[in-house]
């Protein structure tokens, strides 16, 4: 542990903070402000610190601020946020009482004016694909007329714009390059319920949405078959229960397998989509089974 991370952990216990584990810059715990937002305690490990910038975020109950936010937000005393702070800019940690929006923790975010560039999803394709239009617009996904491709954006868990993908039939790319994906969920800014379905695409995420209008499920997609760890954490932090519904190849089908034997236990337990016909997934399938398909997910992987 670096002596900035025991300096914040030795001011969050004394502030009441449960302390699961310190992991690099990364302080991980039991939410404190949990029981304000949804009414009861915590039972989950599902807020994270950031050592170096002092910003927090619980996945579970989706509260967030820094760190002055949650000195205030738990003692309510001015003289002890002047108190703590003192003490961490006097050990060299000044930088965690910078604003949210002075600081980032991995990436550097894009203006999401940036975006605004593209245009919105043509007709033709919306109809090509079966996706509302609301529900598109809602997901962000746009259209570059220069490369006549569908634009996906790449969003922080905390719905920050860190870049797009420019996909067409057998071409994509990513802007910036080097943007890692498999550091967040296609969706999960936007994932309220208690149960996620994952996908591999982003557009079949819009296109589950088009269709199941209920919100006791939140679609999210991996950006491909492969689901890295830092997904399966937070798919485990966020969610109590987990639809897997990867592609129907054979792809899709070794990570699924794989996924069975790395996912922690989740508290509504794991299921899996059955596939009864041969699409390849739900992008392809019609309305009537994708309905049905929901209803027949099953606690066994066969």
């Amino acid at each position: 542990m670096s002596n900035r991370s025991s300096d914040l952990v030795e001011v969050l216990s004394g502030l009441g903070v449960e302390i699961n584990k310190i992991q690099s810059d990364e302080i991980n715990g039991r939410c404190p402000v949990h029981h304000r937002i949804k009414g009861r305690e915590s039972t989950r490990y599902s807020w994270y610190l950031n050592c170096d910038t002092g910003l927090w975020f619980c996945f579970s109950c989706g509260g967030r601020g820094n760190l002055s936010m949650l000195i205030s937000e738990l003692t309510n005393d001015p003289s002890a946020l002047w108190s703590i702070q003192s003490h961490l800019i006097t050990s060299g940690l000044q930088r965690l009482t910078e604003s949210e929006q002075e600081v980032r923790q991995t990436y550097t975010p894009i203006d999401w004016g940036q975006y605004s560039k593209f245009r919105p999803l043509p007709i033709r394709m919306r109809e090509l694909r079966r996706l509302d239009e609301e529900v598109t617009a809602r997901y962000g996904i746009r259209w570059d007329t220069t490369n006549k491709s569908v634009v996906i954006p790449i969003v922080s868990p905390v719905g920050e714009l860190w870049g797009w993908q420019l996909k067409k039939t057998g071409w994509v790319r990513n802007h910036p390059e080097g943007v890692h994906k498999g550091d967040t969920l296609f969706g999960i800014e936007r994932a309220h319920a208690e149960t996620a379905l994952l996908l591999e695409s982003p557009l079949d995420v819009v296109r589950f949405h088009s269709v199941y209008g209920k919100p006791d499920i939140s679609a999210v997609a991996s950006f491909g078959a492969n689901v890295s760890e830092q997904q399966i954490r937070l798919l485990t932090d966020r969610f109590d229960g987990l639809i897997i519904a990867l592609d129907n190849d054979p792809t899709g089908r070794m990570e699924t397998k794989r996924l069975r034997d790395r996912l922690p236990s989740l508290r509504n337990g794991t299921k899996y989509w059955k596939y009864e016909t041969d699409d390849k997934d739900l992008g392809a399938m019609s309305d009537h089974t994708i309905l049905h398909g929901i209803r027949q997910v099953t606690a066994v992987y066969v």
